[in-house]
């Protein structure tokens, strides 16, 4: 997620971007004992979550069954036991319908707006209380511009030339669901209280939202600096761990080094992102994160969408 986290479910519009650690789903022949098939090591198991399973649904649905058996590798979506926040049930609801297509000889690439379709189906009987934003992110590709109201209609806008972005992994994985459902109590038994950290929110949604667009840099790191604060302001507010001492730190790292940093999804721990408008500043942000417990993901942000590989 690069801008609109929490008040994305309000309507707000985000801005959320693919990144190039792939999960690859393998869909091989049913073996004619019946037997199970082997998986490909993928940390998941040889069955696939549930939002993928319904996804497939959804997809055979429309285009006929399949006797495929499809098994899904998210390894690098992982580091060792841990997952790293990059939406890995979201890349499978997509890996799942992609594959549906391509069992029928279909282009996966030509095919994403309805595979979109299918997957945001499949995840949102699984996850009610999400955006969706990351399903958009895996299937399309590249950099997105999202609604909620208007998931399917997600469209990929162009990645700001000069902006410099660095991905910052916390070492603490990060429970969506219970975020997210901790907010929503405090809009629910304190309204007025929750519009008080939300509106400054959506704000600075807004605001980071059209410096990116803008491709504004130095506008982009100053937003995202106040996004983060924003949005450690709901946090304390709804007392759910939002900003942790580390995702903190990230901020204060970025600000020291010209540039500005805020939780990327939920929060909680999983990743941040460092925006800076050039090369120097990034670098030193860089050399300075080790000293600091950060580490520092080796990811590219608006990498391609769904597709199938030779």
């Amino acid at each position: 997620m690069i801008s609109g986290e929490y008040v994305v479910l309000d309507g707000v519009e985000a801005l959320v971007a693919a990144v190039d650690r792939r999960l690859v789903a393998v869909a091989s022949r049913t073996p004619i004992d019946g037997s199970p098939g082997r998986g490909v090591g993928s940390p998941e198991g040889p069955g696939l979550p549930p939002e993928a399973l319904l996804a497939r649904q959804h997809a055979e649905e429309a285009l006929g069954a399949t006797d495929m058996q499809l098994t899904i590798d998210a390894s690098a979506l992982r580091s060792a036991d841990r997952k790293l926040g990059l939406g890995s049930s979201s890349a499978a609801s997509a890996a799942a319908a992609g594959a549906v297509v391509a069992s029928h000889g279909g282009d996966v690439a030509s095919e994403r707006r309805r595979i979109l379709e299918w997957a945001l189906r499949g995840h949102r009987a699984i996850a009610p209380q999400g955006s969706g934003a990351d399903v958009a992110a895996a299937t399309l590709g590249g950099l997105v511009r999202f609604e909620r109201a208007r998931a399917e209609e997600a469209q990929v806008v162009e990645w700001p030339e000069d902006l410099r972005v660095e991905v910052v992994w916390t070492g603490k994985p990060a429970r969506t669901s219970e975020l997210v459902a901790k907010v929503r109590a405090l809009r629910e038994r304190d309204p007025a209280g929750y519009r008080a950290v939300a509106t400054p929110l959506r704000d600075a949604a807004g605001a980071l939202l059209d410096a990116v667009l803008a491709g504004d840099a130095a506008r982009t790191a100053e937003a995202a600096d106040a996004h983060g604060a924003a949005m450690g302001a709901l946090g304390e507010a709804s007392d759910a761990p939002i900003v942790t001492p580390l995702l903190a730190e990230a901020a204060r790292l970025a600000r020291a080094h010209g540039g500005g940093a805020k939780p990327s999804g939920a929060g909680g721990g999983d990743v941040a992102l460092a925006f800076f408008s050039g090369d120097d500043d990034a670098a030193a942000f860089r050399r300075a994160c080790p000293a600091a417990g950060l580490d520092l993901l080796s990811v590219q942000l608006g990498a391609e969408g769904v597709r199938r590989d030779p």
